[in-house]
C-alpha cells in the first residue's frame, strides 16, 4: 500500500474502533495481568484468576512479534477477562502514523496485523464481549495489504469478506456504523464499494450508518453511502429518518441528495407524527421548507399527532416568511385546525406573535377564514387574547371583522374573561388596556352567567378569590410602609442640603453653598421626584384602603399596580439622589473618594434596580411605552372614581349601576 494513501486515511486513530470500556479494560489488564473472575463456594466475594500471560499481553501492546511467535497457534485461546485477543489489544494500543513518518515505518506498523493473522488465522473471527466486528474495520482500513494475505486467499474469500462486512457486535453495530461514528471516510468508502447490496439495518439505538452520518453533519459520508449502497436504510431513533436529521442540521446538500434518493421521505413521520416539513417550519429553515414543498407540496396538509400542520408551527414561532411560502404553494392550508379545532391565529395570539396577527388582518382570505373561527371549546381568537393579553394587539381588537361579543361554550365573551382575570396583578396592565379597547368598540359583559344559585341566594366567592384579596391587602400595607419611609427621608433631605448653607450676611445668606454645582442640581431634582412619587403612592393607598369588598377588587388591583410602579420609581430616584449628593460634596476636594463613591453607588444601584425591574419587566421592557402612559392616565381616572365612591359611601348616596346577573 502506498504510504501517502495510508497517511491520507490516518485522519483519526483506529483505537476508537474498540469500545471505550475495552480501552479501560486493557489498561487494567496491564496492571493486573487481566484476570477472569470466579465465585468462591458459599461466599459472595470474588477471586480473580490470571487468564493471559503478562509477557504476551505486553508483547501484543507493543507489536512484539517474536514473543507472539513463541505461542504459535495458541494465540486464539489466550484471552482477557472480556475475551479480548492479542489482536484486539494491538489494535487498541496502535499509535497512528504521522505524515512525517517514512513509508517503511508506516508499512512496518500496518504489516504487523498481517503477521499476527499469519501466525493464527482464527483471530480474524475471534469475538470479544463488547466489540465483535473490531477487526473488520482494521481489515478494511488496510484493504490493500490484507487482500494479498493468506487469510482471504481461498476460493470463498468473497463470502468471508461479505460475512465480515455484515457482522454485528452485541449492540448490532456493523463496521460501517463504527467507521461513520469515528470519522473514517476511507473505511466507509471501502465498505460501501465491497458490499453495495447490504442495506445496513438499525442498531439497538435505532441508528443506521446513514442516519449517523447525516446527524453528525458528515456530508461526504452521506453522499458516499447513498451512492455506494443500492438499498440504503434511512431509519433513525424515535421513528425519525435521515431526512429529519438533515433538516435539523439545516444542510441543503444532504437534504437534496436524500430527496433525490427517496421522495417518500418527505412524508415520513416520527413517533410524534412530525414530518421533516414540520421541523423546517419550526426552526425557520426557509431553504429547507422550499425544497420540501418543491418535492411534495402536499406535505403542507400533513398534521402531527396533535393535529398541527407546518403552518401551525410557523405561526406559533412567528416565522412569517415560512408562512408566506406555505401559503404560496397551498393557499387553503390555513383552513386546517388541530385536534382542539384551533387554527393558526389561535396559535399566533397565544404565542404573542403580533406580526403574524397583523399579516392575517391584511389578507382578506385569511381574515375571513380565521378571525372568528372557534375551537372545540367555542373560543374564538379574541377569547384567547383575553386569556393571553398583549398590548400590541390593538389592531386586532379594532378590526371591524372581529366579533367583539362572541360567546364560547361557557357563555363567556372576551369581556367576561377579562373581568374574571382582573385579580391577576401580573397582567393588570394588559387586561385593563384590552378592556378599554373592547369598550371603545362597545364591548361589554355578556350577562349570561349567573352569580346566584337556584334558591336566589348570592353565590359565595371562592376561596381563591378571598386568598387573592387578603394577599393584596397585605401587600398594600407593605407598600404603604415603604412609600411613607421614602417620603420621610426625601422630605428631610430637602431641608438638609449637602454642603450646608451660606452663613455670612449678604444676598446669599441661607442659600445652599453648592447651588451652582451640577451634581447638586441632580440631587435636588431626583430627591424632589422621589418625594413626590412616594407621597403620591401614600395618597393612593390611603384613598383605596376603604375599597376592600369584592365589588371593588378590580379598582384595588389597579391602584395597587400603580402604587408598586410609583414606589419603585421613587426608590430609584432616591438612590440617584444619594449618589449625586455624595458626589457634589466630595467632588471638589476629594475627587478620588468621590469617584469611588460614585462607582460603588452605581454598582449597588445596578444590581438593586435589576432585581426590582425584573418584577416590572412587562412595563419597563415593553416597546409600547405610550400605551403604558395612556394606561397610567386611565388608572388616575379610576382613582378619581374611587374617591367619589368613598364620598358616596360616607354620605349614603349610591350611584345607579346595572346589576351583573
Amino acid at each position: 500500500m502506498d504510504a501517502s494513501n495510508l497517511a491520507d486515511q490516518s485522519e483519526s486513530p483506529i483505537t476508537p474502533l474498540l469500545s471505550t470500556d475495552v480501552g479501560d479494560q486493557i489498561e487494567l489488564a496491564d496492571q493486573t495481568t487481566v484476570q477472569e473472575a470466579t465465585k468462591l463456594e458459599g461466599n459472595n466475594s470474588t477471586v480473580l484468576k490470571s487468564s493471559m500471560d503478562p509477557d504476551v499481553f505486553n508483547a501484543a501492546k507493543q507489536g512484539n512479534l517474536d514473543v507472539l511467535k513463541e505461542q504459535g497457534n495458541n494465540l486464539d485461546r489466550m484471552l482477557t477477562a472480556t475475551k479480548n485477543t492479542v489482536l484486539h489489544i494491538y489494535t487498541a494500543c496502535y499509535r497512528h502514523p504521522t505524515y512525517k513518518e517514512s513509508e517503511d515505518e508506516i508499512l512496518k506498523s500496518t504489516n504487523t496485523v498481517d503477521d499476527i493473522l499469519n501466525m493464527c488465522p482464527a483471530l480474524l473471527w475471534q469475538q470479544n464481549e463488547s466489540v465483535r466486528a473490531l477487526f473488520l474495520a482494521t481489515k478494511t482500513y488496510y484493504q490493500g495489504d490484507l487482500e494479498q494475505g493468506c487469510v482471504l486467499s481461498s476460493e470463498d474469500a468473497a463470502l468471508q469478506e461479505q460475512k465480515l462486512i455484515r457482522k454485528t457486535n452485541n449492540k448490532n453495530d456493523t463496521a460501517l456504523h463504527e467507521a461513520v461514528r469515528f470519522n473514517y471516510f476511507g473505511v466507509v468508502e471501502v465498505l460501501t464499494k465491497e458490499d453495495p447490496e447490504f442495506s445496513y439495518s438499525p442498531n439497538d439505538a435505532g441508528e443506521t450508518p446513514l442516519y449517523l452520518a447525516v446527524e453528525r453533519g458528515y456530508t461526504r459520508y452521506c453522499l458516499q453511502i447513498l451512492e455506494g449502497c443500492k438499498n440504503p436504510t434511512y431509519e433513525g431513533p424515535n421513528g425519525r429518518t435521515a431526512l429529519h436529521a438533515a433538516i435539523i442540521c439545516n444542510d441543503e446538500v444532504m437534504t437534496r441528495a436524500l430527496l433525490k434518493s427517496d421522495r417518500t421521505l418527505a412524508k415520513a413521520a416520527d413517533e410524534r407524527g412530525r414530518i421533516p416539513l414540520h421541523m423546517a417550519a419550526n426552526f425557520c429553515y426557509f431553504s429547507m421548507v422550499k425544497q420540501l414543498l418543491e418535492c411534495d407540496k402536499s406535505t403542507a396538509y400533513v398534521a402531527d399527532n396533535g393535529g398541527r400542520t407546518a403552518l401551525h408551527f410557523a405561526a406559533s414561532e412567528g416565522h412569517l416568511d415560512i408562512m408566506k411560502e406555505l401559503l404560496t404553494h397551498c393557499p387553503d392550508c390555513c383552513e386546517l385546525v388541530d385536534n382542539q379545532c384551533q387554527n393558526v391565529l389561535h396559535y399566533a395570539i397565544e404565542s404573542d406573535q403580533n406580526h403574524v396577527v397583523d399579516f392575517v388582518l391584511t389578507d382578506l382570505w385569511l381574515s375571513n377564514i380565521l378571525l372568528n373561527a372557534k375551537d372545540a371549546n367555542g373560543n374564538a381568537p379574541l377569547h384567547h387574547l383575553a386569556h393571553y393579553p398583549n398590548l400590541a394587539m390593538d389592531n386586532f381588537v379594532h378590526d371591524d371583522k372581529v366579533d367583539i361579543m362572541s360567546f364560547n361554550k361557557e357563555n363567556l365573551n372576551a369581556f367576561d374573561i377579562i373581568l374574571a382575570n382582573e385579580d391577576n396583578i401580573s397582567k393588570a396592565v394588559e387586561l385593563e388596556y384590552i378592556k378599554k379597547m373592547l369598550q371603545s368598540r362597545y364591548g361589554r359583559p355578556g350577562h349570561r352567567v349567573k352569580n346566584q344559585n337556584d334558591d336566589g341566594n348570592e353565590v359565595e366567592e371562592n376561596q381563591g378569590s378571598r386568598d387573592t384579596g387578603e394577599s393584596l391587602m397585605k401587600a398594600k400595607e407593605t407598600q404603604l410602609v415603604v412609600a411613607t419611609l421614602i417620603a420621610t427621608v426625601t422630605f428631610a433631605a430637602g431641608f438638609t442640603m449637602p454642603g450646608g448653607y451660606h452663613s455670612e450676611s449678604g444676598s446669599d445668606q441661607g442659600s445652599p453653598i453648592l447651588s451652582r454645582n451640577t451634581a447638586f442640581k441632580a440631587f435636588v431634582i431626583t430627591n424632589t421626584l422621589a418625594m413626590a412619587m412616594s407621597s403620591c403612592s401614600v395618597l393612593v393607598l390611603l384613598y383605596s384602603s376603604v375599597h376592600t369588598k369584592r365589588k371593588h377588587m378590580i379598582q384595588t388591583s389597579d391602584t395597587f399596580y400603580m402604587v408598586v410602579t410609583l414606589t419603585m420609581l421613587a426608590l430609584i430616584a432616591m438612590v440617584i439622589a444619594f449618589i449625586a449628593g455624595t458626589y457634589a460634596v466630595l467632588g471638589g476636594h476629594s475627587p478620588g473618594l468621590a469617584l469611588a463613591a460614585l462607582v460603588l453607588g452605581c454598582f449597588f444601584f445596578y444590581f438593586f434596580a435589576h432585581s426590582i425591574l425584573s418584577l416590572e419587566s412587562k412595563i419597563l421592557k415593553s416597546p409600547h411605552f405610550l400605551r403604558h402612559l395612556y394606561l397610567g392616565i386611565v388608572l388616575i381616572d379610576k382613582l378619581e372614581a374611587n374617591i367619589q365612591a368613598s364620598v358616596d359611601q360616607v354620605t349614603g348616596i349610591r350611584s345607579h349601576r346595572t346589576p351583573y346577573i
